[in-house]
């Protein structure tokens, strides 16, 4: 009789062992289900936040680039104006990219990731360089982008406090464009000059 009892009770609390364990289990995949229910996307920080952020760590350069810019939106059909002659007295002022030995155009770089979310990027309209007398494009030379390193927020993928933060980065933004010798030329210039070194010495 006792040894029936005992068997009872041990099987009893073998029972209830495993009744409490897989109950903790089921409670903890309760708790992460609802902790994951409970998450809300991170937002984004207000805009006004954003650029005082970016007012503090840009010095001003593309800043101020970029309000004077007048660009056009949507998308512009431009090629090299090779050959063109440039406007009279009486026309209406010519933007100087338009009037560089190598023109540019600008085209807005868009990133959501990134503030400012709209950047502009000069892209050159000659292969060459407007060089010969009625703005003939020569191959001795080539139109090459320069560039600006630029201070911009980058988001990250951290979330704080329910936003999204951001953290300072650079990137290299085209501002114009400019002329360089051709890359044949360029050789043929500096075998020239070891050769004359090589005379003087």
């Amino acid at each position: 009789m006792r040894a029936n009892r005992l068997v009872l009770v041990v099987l009893l609390v073998v029972v209830l062992a495993l009744w409490s364990a897989e109950g903790l289990k089921a409670l903890k995949v309760m708790k992460v289900r609802r902790r994951a229910w409970r998450t809300r996307p991170c937002a984004d920080l207000p805009e006004e936040l954003l650029e005082q952020m970016f007012g503090r760590l840009s010095v001003g350069v593309l800043s101020a680039f970029s309000h004077t810019l007048q660009l056009v939106p949507g998308p512009q059909n431009l090629t090299c104006p090779s050959g063109t002659r440039l406007g009279t007295k009486g026309a209406p002022r010519t933007p100087v990219n338009f009037l560089s030995l190598s023109p540019w155009a600008y085209r807005i770089s868009h990133d959501p990731a990134r503030y400012p979310r709209f950047l502009p990027e000069a892209y050159c309209l000659c292969r060459g360089c407007l060089m010969g007398p009625n703005r003939e494009e020569s191959e001795q030379y080539r139109s090459t982008p320069v560039y600006i390193p630029t201070a911009v927020l980058r988001r990250t993928g951290s979330c704080v406090g329910g936003r999204h933060s951001y953290v300072e980065s650079y990137v290299s933004v085209p501002v114009g464009c400019t002329c360089v010798p051709a890359v044949q030329d360029a050789h043929r210039l500096s075998n020239k000059q070891s050769k004359a070194q090589k005379r003087t010495n």
